[in-house]
């Protein structure tokens, strides 16, 4: 995801992402431009999975991020995604 310009994204499976208030806005449009590279990033993935099930996984995932997102936006928090 780094080779697209996400600065966010990704992080190491055993790290959380703590997203200050400040900042969700532009998290917010780094997880829209990764979704709209979909079919990039699950190419970029590691295997065995097949690429279609990396980029379902991965479109479900960044699903739940922007909704996470809009809810910090509506409260003035941040985003924590363990």
């Amino acid at each position: 995801m780094r080779f697209l310009g996400a600065r966010f994204l990704p992080v190491p499976a055993e790290d959380d992402l703590h997203v200050e208030a400040e900042d969700v806005q532009e998290f917010r449009r780094e997880v829209a431009l990764l979704r709209s590279r979909l079919d990039e990033v699950a190419h970029g993935t590691e295997r065995p999975r097949a690429v279609e099930e990396h980029r379902h996984q991965t479109e479900t995932r960044l699903r739940i991020i922007e909704e996470s997102c809009r809810k910090a936006l509506e409260i003035g928090g941040g985003v924590l995604i363990r």
